[in-house]
């Protein structure tokens, strides 16, 4: 995740600090290609490792003993890069289908946009980055933690008597569901704030809602994105 974040980071806010102060893409026709790729690349591989992860959590709790077996190094490299994997070859539309554009914006000026054949096909697109990037990690991430919840509610210990070895018991596993209902809390409101603004905003513009209030909206949204992969070395150390 640190890697990923990292590489999020640095592929991304350069640029996007960039893009907005000026009226014109000034890198050059590659780097509107390859910036843009390596951004949508980043981003899904950060947030499907963020599932990744809350998956992990899910099975080694849930799952304790089995987990010790499945859980190894190896394991986690494998995992690791088909993350990376997955997201270069899903994400070569952008490369595809990036371009710089002649506009006019007080003097002519070149843009770095996304070209797609069709209206069709890219809308189709838009869905799909939501889908991978948002809002199947962030039900994937609620519904491991929900999941996680539920098992430790079934298999708390209700004392049945005055013993102190069965209220010491019930009085742990209550301590240990409240620090996992806050987790929870934490995990899937960050997840939600940081990440759906940017991806709102995206959706919004590829269905034909443009407006400079939005263009205001997409900037604070690209900051929030950021924000997430700051805060979280923190949260999950």
């Amino acid at each position: 995740l640190a890697t990923t974040d990292i590489m999020f980071l640095v592929c991304c806010v350069p640029f996007t600090a960039t893009l907005y102060p000026l009226p014109s893409w000034i890198f050059g026709e590659f780097m509107c290609r390859l910036v843009n790729y390596l951004q949508q690349v980043t981003a899904q591989a950060t947030c499907i490792t963020l599932s990744a992860m809350s998956v992990d959590r899910c099975y080694v709790t849930v799952y304790p003993l089995q987990s010790l077996r499945h859980r190894t190094p190896r394991t986690a490299l494998v995992v690791s890069v088909s993350i990376w994997i997955g997201s270069l070859l899903l994400s070569v539309p952008v490369a595809v289908y990036q371009r710089l554009e002649a506009g006019y914006w007080f003097g002519p000026q070149i843009y770095c946009s996304e070209v797609f054949p069709s209206l069709q096909l890219q809308r189709t697109f838009i869905i799909y980055s939501f889908l991978s990037v948002y809002l199947l990690p962030l039900l994937t991430i609620t519904g491991c933690y929900v999941f996680m919840l539920k098992r430790m509610g079934q298999t708390s210990v209700n004392p049945i008597d005055s013993s102190y070895q069965l209220q010491a018991q019930a009085e742990r596993a209550a301590a240990l569901r409240a620090r996992v209902s806050r987790m929870v809390v934490v995990m899937v409101a960050l997840f939600l704030i940081c990440w759906g603004p940017i991806q709102i905003c995206i959706l919004l513009q590829a269905f034909g809602l443009r407006s400079y209030v939005l263009y205001k909206l997409k900037i604070w949204g690209h900051c929030m994105s950021y924000s997430n992969s700051s805060v979280n070395p923190l949260v999950y150390a």
